[in-house]
């Protein structure tokens, strides 16, 4: 198959190659403009009873649905009592009202609530409603922060929505400053390998194709789903790492087949897609379809990382098996031109001698101890990972932003100047059976607020019937009648305040931090409480969505872990012919994972290293990330196991011999994977240096799972536990050995290599079933 295709490509190259290029001319045309169609957020489970809340309290109360607060801070003492102070305040809120996207705005001179004044008195706040969906709230913005201005007083905005407007700004920039630093890195480190100009360009011009290629890819989807601005980055990590490390496996190939086939074009690209293309092939599948395991979770956030990341591998794999073959066609012998190794006399590679080199050496002297090397490699990985088990999780909020962020400068003033949690309330959404202000509801409502004052952790109240402690039922009924309601202006506000036909909202204060473990807990025992007869209630806010945030991953993650081991493990074995090589590698792989999970815990939820990270802990690590990190390291990690176990495979079926096989393996593919590694890292590091939080930790995991799988892994793992298993590696009960013959993926180097004999690898200390014999 992947000869007749490397035959077909050569025969057509030059078709294909224009093909690559019209391809890519149209994709940066109409596949930049997906920028202004993706969504910000995206973290909640849409069908979870917090979003369900939500709605209810924009679609049935007429609640707005984004909140911007307006912080005030008076100048030179400027108390919020003085005439001056009120008149600032209310001039400069003056401009914004009635403009497109605002709604209601609170203020401490309109309801006299003393939770909007600081406890110095020289600061308040404005609930600014906004109205429409985050989309919709960034383009509000716009026009709303140049009015948001005053001589006499510091203005400065918070609030999710701006919370929301400038972790989207600030991705934006570091994608951009990510690029910036990692392009020029690679293309230096690029010559350095090859020792060619021309070689090193094209691994760079397949990454652009597969960035604008997904970017396009990624603009269709946009007319049906909505997709998170955070695809951007999972596309360009993705999308330039993986097309780099595919150009590396083919073009390195491509390099040594020219050698070998002293010159001959056509003989060396069918042999190279023989190979390397098979490699590409299956690596691609296994990232993708790690990626494609995040459509099982609900949130919109994650769904688009599964998406934009499948887009990018995607168009990386084929353009690696059409494009880059079709150039590599036309360049022919040229590939080495334009050569810069002037430490070199040769501008082509030189085929390696098997029984030389340092990976063939040390895979030789880990297969000599095996044991000891897997026990003695084993026991610090996984004391590495010990920490993930006292992982706590939370949801993005101000602190993902640099301290420098106006949001999260409010946000740091409403927690230490203002009540504790006021921005930030439990919100119920109360339906009655019948309307709100009858005297059968408001019993109800009565009842069910005692209750909710009793759970531990609840400081504080707020509905139609908890006005006053001193009322009791019988006072509210009359209160809320039409002429108790007529007699009082300040009922009127009340029931404007708190409810609308059958519906009313109970806000709940607490004590402990909105996403702190307490609080949670807090929220569900309130969901324990029983509903009194006529109610229907519905339990929304920060720390209710964080709660379902957190079951949302308890039902996913079984189901995408099951689902990518399950296709991958399928995938290998077609590869392969074995069902024992690809339970290791999984193994394998989610051992390096757990020393990724367990670094993140050390670094951010511990603190570790923040002082050289530039961030600040909170305590917590962002729960999208363990899953994010999983999906896309796992498919990275499988990367390098294919490539690796793609040469061992092809030696073994030539030379039957698996110690032999292992160790020629490793030394083909050991420049090279450590070589692809490297790239890699440049691009996933550089988003280590991002600003926002949860990006950071993304840099910081994969990076970590990529050096630790390309390293300790590869170099010593997998050649102990191969060496352990001997023959076993291989087998497949009689059925599936059949089915694999009938149609696997394997088409056998028929080439005359060097092969080893068995009593090179052999010593005295070998254990038992771990020999070199014919295995």
């Amino acid at each position: 198959m992947f000869a007749a295709l490397g035959k077909f490509i050569y025969r057509r190259r030059l078709v294909v190659a224009i093909a690559g290029l019209v391809f890519m001319i149209t994709a940066g045309v109409f596949g930049t403009s997906v920028i202004s169609s993706l969504k910000g957020g995206g973290f909640d489970d849409p069908n979870s009873e917090s979003s369900k809340a939500a709605l209810a309290l924009h679609e049935k109360l007429g609640r707005d649905e984004g909140t911007l607060l307006v912080l005030f801070t008076g100048k030179n003492g400027q108390q919020v009592e003085s005439a001056e102070y009120k008149k600032a305040v209310e001039a400069t809120l003056a401009k914004i009202e009635g403009k497109p996207g605002v709604g209601a705005i609170t203020t401490y001179y309109k309801t006299g609530a003393t939770q909007l004044v600081s406890l110095d008195k020289q600061q308040t706040y404005a609930v600014v409603g906004i109205i429409g969906d985050q989309d919709q709230e960034r383009k509000y913005l716009e026009t709303l922060r140049p009015l948001l201005k005053s001589d006499s007083l510091q203005v400065r905005l918070g609030g999710i929505a701006a919370v929301n407007d400038e972790v989207s700004e600030q991705v934006s920039k570091d994608l951009a400053t990510a690029e910036s630093l990692s392009f020029p890195i690679l293309a230096v480190l690029l010559v350095f390998m090859f020792g060619s100009l021309i070689s090193a360009a094209l691994p760079l011009a397949i990454g652009g194709l597969s960035i604008l290629g997904a970017f396009l890819i990624l603009r269709v989807i946009t007319n049906f789903t909505d997709v998170s601005i955070f695809a951007l980055n999972v596309i360009t990590i993705l999308g330039l790492g993986l097309a780099i490390d595919y150009s590396l496996f083919v073009v390195s190939r491509f390099r040594e087949e020219l050698v070998r086939h002293n010159g001959n074009v056509q003989a060396a690209l069918t042999k190279t897609m023989q190979t390397a293309g098979r490699t590409v092939l299956f690596s691609g599948l296994t990232v993708a379809i790690s990626l494609l395991s995040l459509l099982v979770f609900p949130q919109m956030f994650l769904q688009s990382m599964g998406m934009g990341g499948a887009a990018a591998v995607m168009v990386a794999m084929i353009s690696a098996l059409t494009v880059l073959p079709a150039i590599l066609a036309l360049l022919g012998r040229r590939v080495n031109s334009l050569n810069v190794r002037f430490w070199s006399r040769s501008k082509t590679p030189d085929l390696q001698t098997p029984t030389k080199g340092f990976w063939y050496t040390l895979s030789r002297f880990v297969m000599r101890r095996p044991a000891l090397v897997l026990v003695a490699t084993l026991i610090p990985l996984i004391w590495v990972g010990l920490p993930f088990l006292r992982a706590s999780f939370s949801t993005p909020d101000a602190r993902s932003l640099p301290t420098s962020a106006e949001s999260r400068a409010v946000s740091e003033v409403l927690t230490n100047q203002f009540p504790k949690n006021e921005t930030q309330p439990v919100r119920i959404i109360v339906r009655s059976e019948q309307a709100a202000l009858t005297p059968a509801s408001l019993d109800a409502l009565f009842d069910y607020t005692r209750q909710l004052a009793k759970v531990p952790g609840v400081s504080r109240v707020d509905s139609l019937v908890n006005l006053n402690p001193q009322l009791d039922k019988v006072a509210y009924r009359q209160m809320y009648s039409e002429q108790g309601r007529a007699q009082n202006p300040q009922v009127a506000q009340a029931v404007a305040a708190y409810s609308k036909d059958n519906y009313s909202v109970v806000n709940v204060l607490y004590t402990a931090e909105a996403k702190s473990s307490a609080t949670q807990d807090m929220v569900r025992e309130i969901r324990k409480l029983q509903t009194p007869t006529g109610l229907n209630v519905e339990i929304g806010g920060d720390t209710a969505q964080l709660v379902d945030f957190l079951a949302s991953l308890e039902r996913s993650i079984p189901i995408a872990l099951g689902l990518v081991v399950a296709v991958i493990f399928v995938l290998l074995f077609l590869m392969l012919g074995s069902l024992i090589v690809p339970l290791k590698a999984v193994v394998l792989n989610i051992l390096s994972l757990s020393v990724s999970f367990g670094a993140l815990v050390w670094i951010f939820q511990d603190g570790n290293l923040a002082d050289l990270l530039g961030f600040t802990p909170i305590g917590t690590i962002d729960g999208t990330q363990p899953v994010l990190i999983f999906a896309i390291a796992f498919g990275l990690s499988m990367d390098y196991e294919v490539f690796l176990l793609s040469r061992i495979k092809e030696n073994y079926d030539r030379t039957k011999d698996t110690a032999v096989s292992v160790a020629l393996g490793v030394q083909k593919t050991g420049g090279i994977i450590t070589s692809a590694a490297l790239l890699l890292i440049i691009v996933i590091g550089s988003f280590a240096l991002g600003e926002v939080v949860f990006i950071k930790q993304i840099g910081v995991g994969l990076g970590l799972a990529v050096i630790v799988d390309a390293t300790i892994v590869r170099m010593f793992l997998v050649p102990a536990t191969m060496r352990l298993m001997g023959k076993f590696n291989w087998w497949a009960p009689a059925p599936l050995t059949a089915l694999y013959h009938r149609i696997g993926m394997s088409e056998v180097e028929q080439d005359d290599e060097e092969v080893i004999p068995a009593r090179d690898l052999e010593t005295p200390a070998l254990p038992v079933g771990a020999g070199a014999s014919k295995s």
